[in-house]
C-alpha cells in the first residue's frame, strides 16, 4: 500500500501493441474509479528465446522486472497469462507463478485452478463470423491464418473453425491452414495459402494484425477484398476501422477485461476473494466480409418505417445498432449519451419542413467538443467517423422529399468535413509531438556523450530531457554491479539498488553516495518518492544487449506508454556509455601504475580480436593469451590451479541430422554451461570446433569435483527444457597442477586432452532422446 491507498500490480506483454493498451487503458480507468495505484510490468513472451531466438535474443531481459513484484510493494496482482505464458506448459506457468507467493494474484484470458480468472469467451464471436460467411455470404473454400502453433488462443480459434466447418459438411485439409506470428509481417506465409487455394472465397484470420498483411498479399494478386472474397479478423482493433476496406471482424474487449479485472483484483486485496467471470466475444460486420455498410431489414421491415417513428424510438434505434458491440463495457452508458442528443438533433434536420443553418451548425460543434473529450479514451476517432457513416447509411435508405435529401447530404458532407479535418489535424499535432518527443529521447544520449564523466551534469540533463516526455515523475536506479540474466529472464533480484537520478512534483535531485541505496522492496516508495493522489506506474529494465544496468520507473498515463521502451533503450545507451567511461578512466589510472596491468586492459580494449564470435567466450588466442599470462606472472607463482578440457559430445550428429543452426545452439549452450560451472574470474575458451577449455585457480581439494557436478546438473537442466530431439553433452579431461613459470600452455592441454579420452568411455551411445 502506497499513500494509504492499494498497489495493484499487471503483468502484461509488449505494452506497444493494442491489445496491451487497450487491458491497461481499462485497467487505468478503473483504478482512476476505486483511487488505487496502478504498477504496470510490461515484459515479453516467457521463454520466447527458444521459440524465436534470432527476433527475440534480447526479450529476455525485460522479464526482469517481473520479478520485482512483491507483497511489501503489491497489494494483489494481475497476470496477462495468455499474453506472456503462450511459450509455456500449464505446469511451467505453475511454477513462475510460485515465485511470487504472498500476493493475492487473479489471472486473465486463461483460468487455472487455484487462481479467480477474468477471461473472454472467444468461441461465440469466431463461430458467429465463421457461420456468418457460411450462410449469409455462402461461402465454400474457407482458409484460416493461425498464430504459432503452440499458442493456447490460436489453438483455440483454429479448433473453432474446424468445428463449424465440420458441422456444415465442409471439409478441411491441411493446405486451407497456415501458421503466421500473430503481426503484420506474416506476408510470404499467407501468400502461400493464396497460391495453394486458387478457389478461396473467404479468409479467416486469428487476429486483425496478421489481416493487414493478408491486405497487402490479397492486392498483390488484384483481388478486391469484400468483392472477390470475404475476409474476417478477430480483436477489434483500433487499426481495423481504418482498414480499406474496414475489416470484419470479433470484439473481445480487452478495455472490459482490463476494467473488471482491478475490480476483482481490489476485491481479492480486501476481502481474499474474487468472483472469476467470462465476457462474450462479440462478431462485428463491417465491408470487408462482402456486407454493406448498414441493410435497411437490420434496422426496421421498410425503410419508409423509420422516419415515420417517433424521435425517441428512432434514438433507441441507432444507439442499438451502432453500438451494439459495447453495450456491455464499462464505457458504454458515457459513449451512447454523448452522441444520442446529436442523433436527436439530425433526426429533427430531417423531420423539419424547413432549413435551419443554426440547428447543423450546432450539431457540427457537438461533435468536434465530443471528439476533444475523454469519450475517445475508449471510443476512438477511427470508430467514431465509421459510426457516422453507418448512420448516414442508414438514413440514406429512408424514403426523403428532394429538399429533404438535399438538406441531409448538406449535413452529411459537413459532419464528414469536421471528422476529416478532425483527424487531419490529430494527425498533424501527433506527428509534431512525435517528432519532438523522439528528439527529447535522442537528447538523453547526446548529452551524455556531451557532459563525458561529470555525473552530476550528465544525469541533470537526462531528467530535464525526461521532463520534456511528459512523465508525472521518473526515477532511473542502477545496480551495484553488473547483473547477467538468464535467456528465460529468471534471476534473484538484488537486495538493493542505487536510486541514481529522479524526479516528481515535489523534487528533482540526482544522488551521491550511500543515501543513494533503496531496498528493492521499497523502490515503488521511499523517501524519494512523492505521492499526493493515485498514480500508474511503469517499470521496465535498462539494458544494452546482455548488459543489464538497472531499471526504469516512470509515473504517467496509458496514453504515454508509447514512447517508454524508447526511453529505456535511450538510457541504456547512456549507461551504457558512462559505464564505459569509468572504465576507460580506471585504465588510464592503472595503465600508470604497471605494464602489466596495461597489457590487461588492452586485452578489453581487444575484446573482439580474442572472443568466439560464435559463444562470446575467449577464442584460441584470447585464451592462450589469458592464461599464459595468469601461469606465468610471479605473482601467481605458488598457486594450485586447473585446466579442463571439454568436447562437445557428437556435433556432427547434430550437424548432420538437424543442420547447422541447432549445432550452433548447442555449442552456444556447451559455453553457457562451463561459464556457469566456474566463477566470473576463471578463464573459458572455445579453441577449436568443439572444444573448449577452462582455466581456473583453486585452493579447495573438491573444486574438481564440484565443478563437474554444476556440468552434470546444468546439462540435464538444459535437456530436460530445451525441447530438442538430442541430447547437449561434453566429456571432460581434468590436470590439476600449481604454477611455477615453467609449464607450457601446450603441455597442460595435453595432460588434460588425455584425460578426455578417458572419459569419452563413458559417453552415451546415442545423444538422440
Amino acid at each position: 500500500m502506497t499513500n494509504n491507498r492499494l498497489n495493484i500490480g499487471i503483468f502484461t506483454c509488449h505494452i506497444d501493441n493494442d491489445y496491451a493498451i487497450e487491458v491497461c487503458k481499462g485497467a487505468e480507468f478503473a483504478a482512476k474509479e476505486l483511487d488505487c495505484n496502478l504498477i504496470v510490468f510490461p515484459g515479453m513472451f516467457l521463454n520466447a528465446s527458444f521459440n524465436d531466438p534470432a527476433n527475440q535474443l534480447y526479450d529476455y531481459q525485460y522479464n526482469s522486472i517481473f520479478y520485482y513484484a512483491h507483497p511489501e510493494c503489491l497489494d494483489a496482482l494481475i497476470v496477462s497469462v495468455g499474453a506472456i505464458s503462450s511459450f509455456l506448459s500449464e505446469k511451467d506457468i505453475h511454477a513462475f507463478l510460485s515465485h511470487f507467493e504472498g500476493i493475492p494474484i487473479l489471472t486473465l484470458e486463461e483460468k487455472l485452478d487455484e487462481y479467480p480468472c477474468i477471461m473472454t469467451d472467444n468461441h461465440v464471436g469466431m463461430r458467429t463470423a465463421i457461420e456468418h460467411l457460411i450462410n449469409e455470404h455462402h461461402s465454400q473454400h474457407i482458409c484460416f491464418v493461425a498464430g504459432k502453433e503452440n499458442n493456447s488462443d490460436s489453438n483455440q480459434r483454429l479448433n473453432i473453425y474446424r468445428e463449424v466447418l465440420s458441422e456444415h459438411g465442409y471439409t478441411v485439409t491441411d493446405n486451407m491452414i497456415v501458421h503466421g506470428d500473430f503481426s503484420e509481417y506474416c506476408g510470404s506465409e499467407i501468400g502461400t495459402l493464396i497460391d495453394n487455394n486458387p478457389d478461396m472465397d473467404a479468409i479467416v484470420f486469428a487476429n486483425d494484425q496478421m489481416a493487414i498483411a493478408g491486405y497487402a498479399e490479397l492486392r498483390k494478386r488484384g483481388l478486391r477484398i469484400g468483392e472477390n472474397l470475404s475476409v474476417i479478423g478477430f480483436d477489434d482493433s483500433t487499426s481495423s476501422v481504418n482498414m480499406d476496406p474496414p475489416l470484419t471482424t470479433v470484439n473481445i474487449n480487452s478495455c472490459e477485461l482490463g476494467y473488471r479485472a482491478i475490480y476483482g483484483a481490489v476485491s481479492l486485496a480486501k476481502t481474499g476473494a474474487a468472483r472469476s467471470e467470462t465476457m462474450n466475444s462479440h462478431f462485428i460486420k463491417r465491408l470487408s466480409c462482402g456486407c454493406r455498410l448498414c441493410r435497411e431489414n437490420d434496422i426496421v421491415s421498410t425503410p419508409a418505417e423509420l422516419l415515420s417513428l417517433s424521435d425517441s424510438e428512432i434514438v433507441d434505434i441507432l444507439d442499438h445498432t451502432l453500438f451494439d458491440e459495447i453495450r456491455d463495457s464499462f464505457f458504454s452508458h458515457k459513449v451512447i449519451e454523448s452522441f444520442s442528443d446529436i442523433f436527436a438533433d439530425i433526426i429533427r434536420v430531417l423531420k423539419s419542413d424547413r432549413s435551419d443553418p443554426y440547428l447543423q451548425r450546432n450539431i457540427i460543434d457537438k461533435i468536434k467538443n465530443r471528439l476533444e473529450s475523454n469519450i475517445t479514451d475508449f471510443y476512438p476517432v477511427q470508430k467514431i467517423t465509421y459510426m457516422f457513416r453507418e448512420m448516414a447509411s442508414i438514413f440514406s435508405s429512408c424514403s426523403m422529399s428532394p429538399a429533404r435529401r438535399l438538406e441531409f447530404n448538406n449535413l452529411n458532407a459537413a459532419i464528414t468535413n469536421a471528422l476529416s479535418l478532425f483527424m487531419s489535424n490529430s494527425l498533424h499535432n501527433q506527428m509534431q509531438e512525435n517528432r519532438i518527443l523522439g528528439w527529447s529521447s535522442i537528447y538523453i544520449t547526446r548529452d551524455t556523450l556531451t557532459y563525458g564523466d561529470d555525473l552530476n551534469k550528465t544525469y541533470s540533463s537526462i531528467l530535464n530531457k525526461l521532463k520534456a516526455l511528459n512523465y508525472n515523475g521518473a526515477y532511473i536506479y542502477t545496480y551495484d554491479d553488473e547483473i547477467k540474466i538468464t535467456d528465460s529472464g529468471s534471476w534473484i533480484v538484488p537486495k538493493s539498488l542505487f536510486l541514481q537520478a529522479f524526479y516528481n512534483p515535489n523534487n528533482s535531485q540526482v544522488l551521491f553516495g550511500e543515501s543513494r541505496r533503496i531496498p528493492s522492496t521499497e523502490i515503488f516508495d521511499n523517501e524519494y518518492t512523492y505521492y499526493d493522489k493515485r498514480f500508474t506506474s511503469v517499470i521496465v529494465p535498462i539494458f544494452t544487449n546482455e548488459d543489464h544496468h538497472g531499471i526504469f520507473i516512470c509515473n504517467t498515463d496509458v496514453a504515454s506508454f508509447g514512447t517508454i521502451y524508447s526511453t529505456s533503450l535511450q538510457l541504456g545507451a547512456a549507461l551504457k556509455y558512462m559505464t564505459l567511461l569509468r572504465e576507460q578512466n580506471i585504465t588510464q589510472e592503472q595503465l600508470k601504475l604497471s605494464l602489466n596491468e596495461i597489457h590487461e586492459k588492452n586485452e578489453l580494449l581487444n575484446h573482439l580480436s580474442t572472443s568466439d564470435e560464435l559463444t562470446g567466450i575467449y577464442n584460441r588466442r584470447g585464451f592462450m593469451e589469458r592464461v599464459e599470462y595468469y601461469i606465468n606472472i610471479p605473482s601467481n607463482h605458488g598457486l594450485k590451479a586447473i585446466l579442463l578440457f571439454a568436447d562437445m559430445d557428437s556435433l556432427k550428429v547434430v550437424n548432420d541430422k538437424f543442420g547447422h543452426k541447432d549445432g550452433d545452439f548447442a555449442l552456444k549452450n556447451i559455453a553457457n554451461i562451463l561459464s556457469m560451472s566456474f566463477g566470473p574470474h576463471d578463464v573459458i575458451g572455445r579453441i577449436g570446433g568443439d572444444e573448449f577449455v577452462c582455466f581456473a585457480f583453486t585452493g579447495d581439494p573438491d573444486y574438481v569435483t564440484q565443478v563437474q557436478n554444476r556440468i552434470k546438473q546444468y546439462s540435464a537442466e538444459l535437456n530436460a527444457t530445451c525441447g530438442k530431439p538430442y541430447f547437449i553433452e561434453m566429456s571432460v579431461g581434468v590436470t590439476e597442477f600449481t604454477c611455477d613459470g615453467e609449464q607450457t600452455i601446450e603441455d597442460l592441454l595435453s595432460q588434460a586432452d588425455s584425460a578426455l579420452y578417458t572419459n569419452k568411455r563413458y559417453k552415451r551411445m546415442s545423444i538422440i532422446k
